[in-house]
């Protein structure tokens, strides 16, 4: 009997310690903007000793790899080749229970769910974290477009994801304008051109474009006065 009553102590020990394992994620999302590296952060149950660690970030959709450690140091042999030379771990900090992923640079394909997996001598387990991207679009480049008739104010920029455009009068109201979105470039952007006919001599227009997603509001008062198509002045003043 007293056999049997320790067999089950045991277990039970054994059943709490796995309990007692966690792995988490600070933010279940995160958005990444080009230009800046992307901490995904993952944190553990942590032990001292690292023989027994294993870390794996893997793409939840399709199981690619991201990024491996064990046996006390990266193993990449599996990494998806789109992740070569770009992810990283924090190694100083494995002993403390910090998992998390580095990468840099970040594009439009990164966006996704990232699953972190951990396991040591403690237990074993597993978070989900989801990757957004965004990019903030660039200062507008304005140009003047004459003919015989008319005279039209364009401008264009690269971002991501596609923006909000509006051209505003003098007395706040919205103005007829023509707006173009190309594809996406090779980065992931995309390429915006807008222009706005103008309809009188001498004209005060703004040009407003928001990228909701980074919670970017770019406006750009443009003054534009002309006697004729042969002569004309443009200045924008930024705000």
């Amino acid at each position: 009997m007293g056999l049997i009553l320790r067999d089950v102590f045991l277990c039970c020990a054994w059943i709490i310690n796995v309990a007692s394992f966690k792995v988490t994620v600070p933010e279940r999302y995160l958005l990444a903007i080009r230009g800046h590296p992307a901490v995904l952060g993952c944190e553990f149950t942590p032990d001292p000793d690292l023989s027994n660690l294993v870390v794996t970030w893997q793409r939840q959709e399709d199981a690619r790899v991201v990024h491996s450690f064990y046996y006390q140091q990266d193993k990449l042999d599996r990494q998806s080749p789109e992740y070569h030379n770009r992810t990283s771990l924090y190694i100083s900090e494995l002993g403390k229970g910090n998992a998390s992923l580095r990468m840099h640079p970040v594009g439009l394909k990164d966006a996704g769910q990232y699953l972190c997996q951990v396991s040591n001598a403690k237990g074993a387990g597993n978070a989900l974290i989801e990757l957004d991207y965004g990019a903030l679009y660039s200062e507008p480049r304005f140009n003047i477009h004459v003919n015989s008739t008319a005279v039209a104010v364009q401008f264009e920029t690269e971002g991501f994801p596609k923006p909000e455009v509006i051209w505003v009068g003098e007395h706040n109201q919205n103005l007829s304008s023509h707006l173009e979105i190309q594809d996406q470039t090779e980065d992931g952007l995309f390429y915006i051109k807008s222009s706005y006919e103008v309809q009188k001599s001498l004209v005060n227009v703004t040009l407003i474009l928001k990228n909701q997603l980074l919670n970017q509001n770019l406006e750009r008062l443009v003054f534009l006065s002309y006697a004729n198509t042969r002569k004309v002045m443009l200045s924008c003043d930024f705000f």
